[in-house]
């Protein structure tokens, strides 16, 4: 008897340590449930225009839910942004690894981020709709393309008068871009077109630019992108 309750001690003992677990597995899936569900509706509906119930409607979670996550809409909106901006920084360096050329890595990153527009197109409607908040890219985006420009300018390949307003041009001109592909403006060259105009605005000689800008594009490195 002493050893059936020590055993069955032991099995409540390892149970109870295991429910943690399963909490914070059930809290990460509503989590992300909510993000999901804030993504796909400011894409559709546009931020303003979708309400803290219809998040959690869409979710299948109870309105209640929604505020042990997140106290706001726009902390929601923020969490969203970090993340899948960090998520998407992440495939493009794993996409450009080993590209020593500063001309060529600017090149993959543009074209990698114009191509979302059809290979994840709610993705980007919603940066195109939000217009992408620039601490968002501040955080995530801004620094890490600063320091591909400013290698550029180092190594000989770049010309540029004012960095900082070079780099917000680029990133204008990316949104731009996205959004006329997704009202289906412009054609499937548009990756390899855009990349040329942001190398020539960098000073890139324009043959040059046409040529790397139409390298093949890499493989992705990122072993998670190719199990999606």
């Amino acid at each position: 008897m002493a050893r059936v309750h020590t055993a069955a001690m032991a099995a409540g003992k390892a149970d109870s340590e295991s429910r943690p677990g399963r909490n914070e597995r059930r809290k990460a899936r509503t989590r992300g449930a909510l993000l999901a569900a804030g993504q796909r509706l400011f894409g559709e509906r546009g931020f303003d225009a979708t309400t803290v119930a219809e998040i959690a409607e869409d979710a299948d979670v109870a309105i209640g839910s929604f505020y042990n996550y997140f106290e706001t809409k726009d902390e929601l909106l923020a969490a969203l942004l970090q993340e899948t901006l960090a998520e998407q920084l992440r495939r493009m360096q794993a996409r450009r690894a080993g590209i020593e050329d500063p001309a060529e890595a600017i090149s993959v990153a543009h074209r990698h981020f114009v191509r979302l527009a059809w290979e994840q197109p709610e993705w980007a409607r919603l940066l195109v709709r939000l217009d992408i908040p620039y601490r968002a890219t501040d955080d995530v985006l801004a620094k890490p393309a600063m320091r591909d420009l400013r290698a550029g300018i180092a190594a000989g390949r770049f010309h540029v008068a004012n960095p900082r307003l070079a780099l917000r041009a680029s990133g204008g001109a990316l949104i731009a871009v996205m959004h006329a592909l997704l009202l289906g403006e412009l054609g499937r060259h548009a990756d390899c077109e855009h990349a040329e105009g942001v190398l020539r605005s960098f000073g890139l000689d324009p043959a040059q630019a046409a040529e790397i800008a139409r390298r093949p594009m890499p493989e992705s490195a990122d072993p998670e992108e190719h199990a999606t």
